[in-house]
């Protein structure tokens, strides 16, 4: 089995070299226990010997190319996409690529045998096949299940006598092996940016799929990253004077002082009609997800055109009631965390409003999270004048 992979990457030496760079920096491995042909994740591609003893030189091939493509998208080493389990990412992995390229004879799922349209993300095909999965296939717990507690499922998702639901269960133990390696990995991540970054030759990758690896090879804000660096941006230092400690250059003559580190943080949600209900459920999972970061409280605002509802956490809040969804206006929470002394405002939202007007003098400092791609282009411009921006991908 190694002379055949040997001579499939001697071939791509010339005619595939970005499939050749990408599988020349994982290990290639047998392990005969795995339900599945070939996967990969950890730095290496696995097959099974089994397996790939019954197909022929082609099937092989296509494979491996179905592994190279799929580390080339780097699948397995990016986060999960939230709410979903490890059959919901590999199958969505499969859509991307089974929608993307044409692999010939190779069964790889593609989004009409789901009844999905083409043309989406990974992130939003793994949404869509967590739907059709029974909740005991959500998330692990560990940051992978829905964001503060929402369902993994919809309501009327799947159910008996859905052929997509019998299809994903017949093939529960096989799609789940498939991404148990993946886990996130900012180095690999990196390592494979520059291998699209500097690739000149995509062999049978070119076209518009070259362009998308090119375009996922550019550094995007992600709001989990602006999120755990954002505590420590907006750190308020409060220095208090006390006899109990002596003053560091005239000892007890003169108060020393201690400082008192706290954080005042208001988060925004746009619940203003353009808003559905999925990217309410999300947005109120990455308010869930700052008390992981380290905030003790956080102050929760709704609004459209005007405030709706103010509220300070402590904890995790598990059922959210929701008002308003009129029109949007950002200016209503802007003015409201300037008035009001905050150090920092997260802004939650489509971003289909009016720019606001930033007080004079506000030291308040801003992240907007947009709730997908197409809503940060469109917004990204006018909104890093006040601050940084990042998007969730929900669709």
């Amino acid at each position: 089995m190694k002379e055949r992979i040997t001579r499939i990457l001697e071939r791509w030496f010339i005619s595939e070299p970005a499939l050749f760079q990408v599988l020349c920096t994982h290990s290639i491995e047998p392990n005969p226990s795995m339900p599945c042909p070939v996967r990969s994740g950890a730095r290496k591609v696995e097959y099974n010997p089994d397996f790939l003893g019954e197909m022929g030189d082609q099937a092989l091939e296509q494979a491996l190319r179905t592994e190279a493509i799929r580390i080339l998208l780097k699948h397995p080493y990016q986060r999960k996409p939230d709410a979903c389990s490890q059959q919901a990412v590999a199958v969505g992995s499969n859509l991307t690529i089974g929608d993307n390229y044409q692999f010939g004879n190779l069964n790889i799922e593609r989004p009409k045998d789901f009844e999905l349209p083409s043309g989406r993300e990974y992130e939003w095909y793994s949404r869509r096949i967590q739907e059709l999965l029974p909740p005991s296939a959500g998330g692990d717990g560990n940051g992978d299940g829905a964001p503060g507690g929402m369902p993994s499922r919809t309501a009327g998702s799947g159910g008996k006598g859905d052929h997509r639901a019998d299809r994903l269960a017949a093939q529960a133990d096989r799609n789940t092996a498939l991404s148990e390696l993946w886990a996130e990995d900012e180095l690999t991540v990196a390592m494979i940016d520059g291998i699209i970054e500097g690739c000149k030759d995509w062999g049978t990758l070119a076209g518009n799929f070259a362009e998308r690896l090119k375009a996922s090879a550019k550094a995007k804000i992600n709001w989990r990253n602006v999120l755990s660096g954002f505590r420590a941006s907006i750190l308020s230092t409060h220095r208090k004077l006390t006899r109990m400690r002596p003053n560091r250059r005239t000892g007890f003559d003169n108060m020393g002082s201690i400082r008192r580190f706290d954080t005042k943080l208001l988060v925004a949600v746009d619940v203003s009609g353009s808003i559905s209900s999925p990217d309410l459920s999300y947005f109120f999972g990455v308010i869930n997800s700052a008390f992981r970061y380290g905030f003790t409280a956080v102050d929760v605002i709704q609004f459209d055109a005007g405030i709706q509802v103010v509220q300070t956490l402590k904890k995790v809040m598990q059922d959210v009631t929701v008002l308003g969804r009129g029109g949007t206006s950002f200016q209503e929470p802007i003015d409201y965390a300037h008035e009001n002394g905050y150090d920092g405002l997260v802004i939650l939202t489509d971003g289909y409003a009016p720019e606001p007007v930033i007080p004079d003098h506000m030291r308040c400092k801003l992240v907007w999270v947009c709730n997908d791609r197409s809503s940060y282009e469109d917004s990204h411009r006018w909104m890093e004048k006040s601050g940084r921006v990042c998007m969730m991908e929900l669709r």
